[in-house]
């Protein structure tokens, strides 16, 4: 009997074990089947704000790099430097401008803003060079080539900026690219349309403009008196003339006006691109407008030992002539349109 009551106890226990283990089961089923969910979902989770934040990330990146243009770019590269010109300019005055692009070489113009205003109703501003840089393509080098471009100064400047931007890419989409071979001449270009003489007249003017601005002429002489080999209006009318005023000569046909040689004398002057040059202007300040044609200048027997610097008249070569710009005691004493006879 008491066997029979042990096994009879042993079976109960062992139906209540059951009992126990079919209650909890599920319960830890579920359990375990969430934890696997919640792990399986938290990756996933994961994954998808690293991709937005990624996404937010590019789309900005994206922005920025719309928004800031080559000069602007240029701004910031010039302003982390050591260049010549921002000790003597705070960087606040000191504009940026890309000039042209070879395939190498970025050259950059700094200049400043002047304000010539006499009447405050009618502002006059004027813009003035203060340096030339050359950003070099391959070695990533800044130099400074104001005082002497045969001698330039390796400039020290913020590199990380290049990470952010390629000064290429974003400088291509603005910029017409310099033909191959062009090197400085781009710097040695001097068009009429850009010169006002006297501040007032462009070369080319009527005789009434020509009286109200320089007076009447001190002298006259018929073209064919003088029989040049070459003539600027072309026409070997008889009556074309050469009008001479304070050593300035001037050429004419019919009722047109042009200049052949002017002089910085008698308080006359240019203005090229609202920059004034007149006869206290030094072959240093015209170097800051030219540095190649100043660096290659030519010595030249007229009117004594002058120095003389050449400036093409087109950027397309169009033109077989050229200025003379001609310098006494470091000063410029006038200019010439030579022509080919």
């Amino acid at each position: 009997m008491k066997r029979a009551k042990e096994i009879k106890s042993t079976i109960t226990e062992t139906h209540e074990v059951k009992d126990r283990n079919s209650y909890y089961m599920p319960r830890i089923l579920v359990f375990f089947m969430v934890l696997v969910l919640l792990s399986c979902q938290r990756p996933s989770g994961h994954k998808s704000q690293a991709t937005s934040t990624s996404d937010t990330t590019k789309t900005a990146m994206t922005r920025d790099a719309q928004e800031i243009s080559c000069d602007q770019f240029l701004s910031a590269i010039v302003k982390s430097s050591n260049a010549v010109a921002l000790k003597h300019f705070s960087d606040t005055l000191v504009k940026v401008r890309l000039e042209y692009l070879t395939a190498e070489i970025a050259r950059i113009k700094l200049f400043v803003i002047n304000d010539i205003s006499e009447d405050l109703a009618n502002k006059k501003l004027t813009e003035n060079a203060v340096g030339w840089l050359e950003f070099h393509r391959q070695t990533k080098r800044l130099t400074d080539i104001t005082n002497d471009p045969n001698k330039p100064l390796v400039l020290q400047y913020d590199t990380t900026l290049l990470q952010k931007h390629d000064l290429y890419k974003l400088c291509n989409a603005e910029t017409a690219i310099a033909k191959p071979g062009t090197g400085y001449e781009q710097r040695d270009v001097m068009q009429e349309a850009d010169i006002r003489f006297n501040g007032k007249l462009k070369r080319f003017f009527t005789m009434a403009e020509f009286e109200k601005i320089f007076g009447k002429p001190d002298s006259i002489q018929l073209l064919k008196d003088e029989t040049p080999c070459v003539t600027i209006f072309g026409t070997e009318a008889p009556d074309d003339k050469y009008l001479y005023k304070d050593g300035s000569c001037f050429e004419t046909s019919k009722d047109s006006v042009a200049v052949a040689e002017f002089r910085f004398q008698s308080g006359n002057f240019i203005t090229y691109k609202g920059i004034r040059i007149d006869a206290n202007t030094t072959m240093n300040d015209i170097k800051q407008l030219f540095p190649t044609a100043v660096s290659g200048r030519l010595g030249m027997d007229k009117e004594g030992k002058l120095w003389v610097i050449k400036l093409k008249e087109d950027y397309e070569g169009v033109s077989d002539g050229h200025i003379k710009l001609f310098f006494k005691n470091g000063k410029v004493a006038f200019m010439h349109w030579w022509l080919p006879c």
